[in-house]
Parts: C-alpha cells; structure tokens; sequence
C-alpha cells in the first residue's frame, strides 16, 4: 500500500521506517486473518489479535476496535491500560488531543458508503504536526481490517454487509465452536506479545464439561525456537504450583501445529483495573485483602521445591497489577510466571534484554544483576503503592529514565499515606536487597498489621458492584458453556432420535 500522495517527510530515514510500518500491519493481517479462518477461531479472536500487535508496532497506550451492525455495536474490543470511553472515542476521526499529554487516533471502518465502525489508538504525548505520520499509519490500519472484516462477511449469510454481521454475531463471538485439541473456544480474553488468552470449554464424554483460560502460541511465533521454550517452560512450571492464591495449570499440549495451555480461568478483573477504578481511589482495607492474598500465593511459588527436594529458586520477575486477578469469589489469584526465573538460570536471557516490566522492576533487576525472591518484595511494594495512591511510583513516561529512577532515586511519602503504611513499602522498596522483607510471608503479616484487610465475601460483594459487566460477561460464558453440554448431553441418551435402547 503506498503512502497518502500528501504525506511529506522530513527524511529518507523516516518515509522508510513510514512504509515498514505499512508492510509489517499488512503481513500481520494476513497472518492474524489467515489463522484464524483456518482454525475457525472467528473475527472476534482476530481482531483481538490484530488490535494488540498493532498497538505495540506503534507505541500506543492504548486501542480499540468497534465494528457496527444495523443496530448498533456488534463487536467491541479493548487494548491496554488506558480507560476508554470507546462510546464517545468511537465517533471521534482524526487526531483527537485529550488534554495536554494524551493524544487519540480515529480511523473509520468503511465498506464502500457503509460505515463498519471504528479503530483507535491512544498515543502519550501531542503532536505539533496533528500527528499527520501516526494518523497516516492508523488509516491504514483501518483500511487492512476493513478488509479482514470483508473476509468474515464473505463466510455468512445475508442481504446487507451490516446484517450479514449481525448473522455472525448471533452465531456466538462470531464463529461457530472453534476448537483447539479437545476445548471448545468461546470468547478471547486478551493478547499479548507472545500469546492469545481464550475462555474455552473443556469437551468431555456425557456434555461434562469445565470452562478454561486457554493459553495458545500466537500463530506468527509458533516456530520460534525461543519462544516454544520459553512458553513450555512456563507450562511445566505452572503443573508445580498448587496454592490457593496461584492459578491451577489443568493441562498442555499442542494441536493444529501450536502448543496452547489450560489454566483455571478467574471470574473477576485484574489488579490494574480495580486501582483505576473511576470512582475514586481504593480503601486501605481493600488494597490490604487483596495484595495479602497474593503475596501469599507468591510465598508459595518461591518455596517451591524440584524432585529432589532442593528448592529451586523461583522468582517470577514480571509482577505487575495485570498479573494479580482479583476474582468475585473474594478470592486473588497470581498467575503469568511466563518468564519466571529459577536457580542457575540468569536473568539476561538474551543480550541486551532484562526480562520484565520496566515499571514493576527491582533495582538489581533493572540493572541485569542476580536476582532472588526479594526482588519480587521490590515489585510488590511499587504495585502496593500503586493500588494506594493511583498512580505508579516511578514513572518517568521513558523505559529507560524509569529504570534509572529506580535504582537511583528516593521515593518519598505521599501526604494520603499513613506512616505505619509508609514504612511497609518503604521496607518493601529499599534499593539494597538485604533491607528488605525477608520473604512474601512477612510483608503480608506486615500490611495487615498496619491496615486490617476486607473479608473475602466483603471484596466479593465490593468487586461484583463495581464491575457489573463484567459479571454479566462471566454468566454469558457459563450459560454457553451450560447450554453446549446439554446439547451433548441429550446427543449422547439413549432416547435421543436415531439411538436405539438395544
């Protein structure tokens, strides 16, 4: 796809890296697209996967998709952080500025004179030239998945582009009973840089059946050496860890050339939604609950021991509030030791890459040195400040100046926070290991000294309040999964039509 006639460019240099953003998003759409034809997985799980990998080629903050019946929204998804007021944004074209450090790019989604919907990404920062370079590449973007959506229309039936849609919405999350080895998938539930996450069903003789988070290799990175290991190692591990705080591992395995795995799937939001909750900051008493409960589970996962009963050392090195779900059981779950780190191993995996999030890491970690479980404590502390304060501790908008502020700089106390409060993450963000908590079991006794946690059917009750879509999300997959095993139930008697008693 050539660049727009009147897009001008300041050099060679950048019309290039221009035109590779073009030809990147386009073979990524047609790998995402061809996928997940093949495979049955259905628009709804492509356009997850298409939406994350784009915003990561350009920087986003955040994104979103929309995609219109005649009726309404048939197809909603949402990447990132950010909070998004996709029902305003999605009426939004152009470079939109949200204040003065925010900036969001609308493109429409158009099938001829139809209006598809719309796709947009939210960017840090403004842009003295209207962003005309991003703007460019997010049309363009809307144009690819114009036609990725032109691909699924062509598979239903239909007068109208717009009804054919809602043909396939009425189907179930736009496909119809994908499968993965023996799970049935009914809804994507999110997309990283590595893999896709999928409510699905387990698929048992008699309709019995378990609903899963199925964790799947993206389709582009199934031959990476790398990444198959990383991502089998991280399975392997998840089959150790038995807590009620860690997610249960069911399952692994691969099917239709791609490893997936079976986790527990948690019925709740992720840590990072709670803190940025928009209705006001959260009670020390809640904070207190749920960051007990995981640092709880995470104990747990550090004493673990090998066959030989020596311990192996396990940090997990990625904490993050998107790592701690927080479930409407009242019950909080630690889950995605993806690039957990055990003995002997280092923590530069690769050179030049230091494994985690540069927002959540510890001083000795930002700087590749040899890590133990109390680098964890250091994560733990900026997440415990986090969910107090709303705001991250030592966030520099720069990967790189953040991990400087990190190892270097001084953090002090915030007037909203007590000091009894202060000194457990003081304690818990002290640069030099050794001055640390010794291990995840004394924060928590710490924290709940200082600020008396919640009840588990207290946050129950609070999180199911607060969070009422998403309720109403997790009973649309337990009544999908419900009605499906009946269907296979009633296939499988002995009075069903066309089975004999004899």
């Amino acid at each position: 796809m050539p660049a727009p006639a009147l897009l001008r460019f300041d050099s060679l240099e950048e019309e290039v890296q221009f035109l590779r953003g073009l030809v990147s998003v386009q073979r990524l759409a047609d790998e995402v697209l061809e996928d997940c034809i093949e495979r049955q997985l259905g628009l709804s799980a492509a356009v997850d996967v298409f939406l994350a990998q784009c915003a990561r080629m350009i920087h986003a903050r955040g994104a979103f998709a929309q995609v219109l019946g005649s009726n309404g929204p048939v197809l909603t998804r949402v990447w990132g952080n950010e909070y998004f007021d996709v029902t305003t944004w999605a009426s939004y074209r152009g470079a939109v500025p949200l204040g003065d450090q925010r900036t969001v790019f609308v493109s429409g989604l158009t099938l001829g004179r139809t209006t598809l919907g719309s796709i947009g990404f939210l960017l840090p920062g403004t842009f003295g030239d209207g962003g005309k370079h991003v703007l460019a590449l997010v049309e363009a973007v809307g144009e690819i998945l114009d036609s990725a959506v032109l691909s699924f229309i062509a598979l239903s039936e239909g007068h109208s582009p717009l009804e054919r849609l809602e043909t396939l919405a009425e189907a179930g999350e736009l496909s119809g009973h994908a499968r993965i080895g023996k799970y049935e998938l009914l809804h994507p539930l999110g997309t990283g840089g590595m893999a896709q996450v999928m409510v699905a069903r387990s698929v048992n003789p008699g309709g019995v059946s378990r609903l899963v988070a199925l964790k799947r290799i993206l389709p582009r990175l199934a031959d990476d050496e790398i990444i198959v290991n990383q991502f089998l190692d991280e399975a392997k591990l998840g089959m150790r860890l038995n807590h009620p705080n860690l997610v249960t591992f069911y399952d692994f395995g691969s099917a239709a050339g791609s490893f997936y795995m079976a986790m527990e799937l948690i019925k709740g939001v992720d840590l990072d939604h709670v803190i940025y909750w928009k209705h006001g900051p959260m009670p020390p008493e809640l904070v207190s609950a749920l960051l007990c409960q995981a640092l709880e589970g995470l104990h747990s996962a550090h004493e673990l021991k090998a066959d030989d009963g020596a311990p192996l050392g396990l940090v997990h090195r990625d904490l993050s509030p998107h790592n701690v779900m927080c479930g409407f059981d009242g019950r909080v779950k630690v889950l995605d030791f993806g690039v957990a780190k055990m003995r002997d191993q280092r923590t530069v995996t690769l050179p030049g890459i230091v494994k985690g999030k540069p927002l959540y890491m510890s001083p000795e970690q930002a700087t590749a040195e040899r890590i133990d479980r109390r680098s964890d404590l250091f994560s733990m502390g900026l997440i415990l400040f986090e969910a107090l304060m709303a705001r991250r501790a030592f966030d520099e908008k720069d990967d790189t100046r953040t991990m400087e502020a990190i190892v270097n700089d001084a953090l002090p106390r915030p007037a909203g926070i007590p000091k009894p409060l202060w000194e457990v993450i003081g304690r818990a963000l002290e640069k030099e290991p050794e001055k640390r908590f010794r291990n995840a079991l004394e924060m928590a006794q710490a924290l709940r000294e200082v600020a008396p946690p919640m009840k588990e059917h207290e946050v129950a009750q609070l999180l199911s309040q607060r969070f009422p879509r998403r309720v109403t999300e997790v009973q649309t997959w337990e009544k999908a999964s419900s009605i499906a095993s009946k269907v296979e139930a009633a296939a499988l008697s002995p009075s069903a039509p066309g089975r004999g008693s004899g």
